[in-house]
């Protein structure tokens, strides 16, 4: 999974996450345009949302104030999300879709 807001500034540094996952065999899920627009359309009523990536935190943590980027761990996904979130939120997002696909979801 990978912050779409961030491809061209790694291709920029010589950084082909796609050559890469090719390379290993790997699938990429782009995160549109970045997790925490993921995280705000997993909210009931913003699953079609427009997300600006540089706003992006900044409108997760008014939906979810005890956000704190880099320390999110998987429980407080569950408690947060449920499966049912997660497929609202994937009518409207093909990478999500494709995820919960793969995993069988």
């Amino acid at each position: 999974m990978l912050d779409a807001d961030r491809i061209q500034e790694d291709l920029k540094v010589n950084r082909d996450a796609f050559a890469c996952a090719h390379k290993w065999g790997l699938k990429v899920i782009l995160q549109k345009p970045n997790l925490e627009g993921v995280l705000i359309r997993l909210h009931e009523g913003h699953e079609q949302s427009s997300i600006d990536p540089r706003s992006a935190e900044r409108r997760l943590r008014r939906l979810w104030p005890a956000y704190k980027k880099g320390s999110l761990t998987a429980d407080q996904l569950q408690q947060r999300f449920s499966l049912r979130d997660l497929q609202r939120a994937e009518r409207h997002d093909e990478q999500l879709r494709r995820l919960l696909k793969i995993l069988g979801l």
